[in-house]
């Protein structure tokens, strides 16, 4: 029976698969604690998918050709760059085949889980909230400890230095970080041309 509307009960009939009939007691609380697990179990993915992402990111960091210096900022700054630069290595598509198929799964959990909050029962909901609470209380500080070294990470990209960073309040306003570098970069250069060779 579907139900538009919040309701109490254990017997669900067909629950997500068909054949698989939820109509006692004991069947409901084993589902209630399978979508509890598979709710704490989707918030750890989570962090796996970060760390993916980072071993990723080495990867092409490893592959990158090394350029001058003035031409190696200029690529950290173009995101363009990276993808018409890297060769096609075996190591580089595995691992990102690899995260692939885990957004796939996670991705593929998170609907899951959102058909059985579809159901509008509430103890299911209840025992997927729960889940996820609890899931978030484990694995909830080591995700912000690593979206904070990911925010610090790009923060450092354009290895601003003092210098860098005072033109970038100066010019607050006019324009962007990458403007500011980009315009620090034409003035020395302006200036090496300009310089007598004797100096």
């Amino acid at each position: 029976m579907m139900h538009k509307w919040f309701w109490f009960g254990n017997d669900l009939g067909n629950f997500l698969l068909p054949g698989y009939n939820v109509v006692t007691t004991s069947s409901f609380f084993c589902t209630c604690l399978g979508l509890t697990a598979l709710a704490i179990l989707y918030e750890g993915m989570k962090i796996l998918q970060i760390k993916l992402q980072q071993s990723t990111t080495m990867l092409i960091q490893k592959q990158m050709p090394r350029t001058s210096e003035n031409s190696s900022l200029l690529s950290k700054i173009s995101s363009k760059s990276i993808g018409t630069q890297l060769p096609l290595h075996c190591t580089y598509w595995s691992a990102w085949s690899f995260q692939v198929l885990h957004w796939s799964i996670h991705t593929f959990l998170g609907y899951i889980l959102m058909l059985a909050v579809m159901s509008y029962n509430v103890y299911i909901n209840i025992a997927l909230v729960l889940g996820g609470s609890i899931g978030y209380w484990i694995f909830g500080p080591k995700l912000i400890e690593l979206n904070m070294k990911r925010f610090y990470q790009k923060q450092n990209m354009l290895d601003c230095d003092k210098e860098c960073a005072d033109n970038s309040i100066n010019y607050e306003g006019q324009g962007s970080t990458v403007s500011v570098v980009t315009d620090q970069l034409i003035t020395e250069a302006a200036v090496d041309v300009h310089m007598p060779i004797g100096i």
